[in-house]
């Protein structure tokens, strides 16, 4: 009986975030299709924020800089560490490189916004201190955003690891097979907006042009900035699963990530209240009501019809 309770409740806002897709086309139609292209053709902005990674920061700079896709700008943004960070960052002398330095420690969503700033790509990604890229990721998810010119965003499959680099197995977080490490992530976005559980994960590409109309990370949303962001992609735009399944990224799970500091930084705690937000939200943007929170998107949306 609770789970057909539960199950109805989650068909209901499945149904809900549908209807207001549809309501949303009503009235700004297609928006990706209204956009001017936006940053150098084929290029891709990579943006890596640290804080004091000096352990895990080698292997994702190199992890970037050896992908089989040619076309990459890395933007590292050294968030006011205090550790041998730097040291580890000049001592790549890569001309794909861009390193920008803040002189205190700003916080993730800032850091990301710095770079993003600084970024001329056509497509758009960031990358954790402590996670690693497999060598096709960004090859394969830029072909798939040419391929499917109706997607603002993709995202992909992702294998856990420990703090050696081991399978981290038996997590139980969309894994499959079981005791694989591997996260197979739902193919529909449809509940990531009313159900708390960002389902997008860490291995993901978007178009510059799609961030230029959102706008940055929210600088208020410390730990939840990257699901409040998909969050607003998805009210806008389409995101699409990638078609390839195979894990293209590598996520780390250690004692000082951010997941780690889960109950410490309220990361799950404060979803619920994210969801209330964006329901409010989503329905600011489909009324006729000029309200403050989405005015500025609005104004652009309504200046595209």
């Amino acid at each position: 009986m609770v789970f057909a309770r539960l199950s109805e409740r989650l068909k209901k806002r499945r149904h809900s975030f549908r209807r207001y897709k549809i309501l949303f086309e009503k009235k700004y139609g297609r928006v990706l299709e209204k956009l001017p292209p936006a940053g150098r053709r084929g290029l891709v902005s990579v943006v890596l924020p640290v804080f004091n990674g000096e352990k895990y920061l080698d292997e994702a700079i190199a992890s970037v800089l050896q992908q089989t896709y040619d076309s990459i700008e890395l933007i590292i943004v050294n968030d006011g560490s205090v550790d041998a960070t730097e040291e580890i960052i000049l001592k790549f002398k890569n001309p794909q490189i861009k390193y920008i330095r803040h002189n205190e420690n700003k916080g993730l969503p800032a850091a990301l916004n710095t770079g993003f700033a600084a970024a001329g790509g056509e497509y758009y990604t960031w990358i954790s201190h402590d996670n690693i890229m497999l060598p096709d990721f960004i090859r394969t998810a830029a072909e798939e955003l040419e391929a499917n010119k109706a997607a603002a965003m993709v995202y992909g499959n992702m294998r856990l690891i420990d703090e050696s680099g081991g399978i981290l197995r038996g997590k139980g977080w969309f894994e499959h097979p079981p005791l694989s490490g591997n996260v197979i992530l739902p193919q529909s976005v449809m509940q990531l907006n009313d159900v708390a559980n960002n389902t997008i994960g860490a291995a993901f590409l978007y178009r510059a042009n799609a961030a230029a109309l959102l706008g940055g990370y929210d600088v208020r949303r410390f730990g939840i900035e990257d699901y409040d962001y998909w969050m607003r992609m998805n009210e806008v735009f389409d995101i699409v699963h990638m078609q390839c399944g195979e894990p293209l990224y590598l996520y780390r799970f250690h004692s000082g990530s951010l997941t780690a500091g889960d109950e410490r930084l309220g990361i799950t705690r404060r979803r619920p209240e994210l969801m209330d937000y964006d329901r409010l939200r989503r329905r600011r943007l489909i009324s006729d009501k000029n309200d403050g929170s989405v005015r500025a998107l609005k104004a652009v949306l309504n200046s595209l019809i």
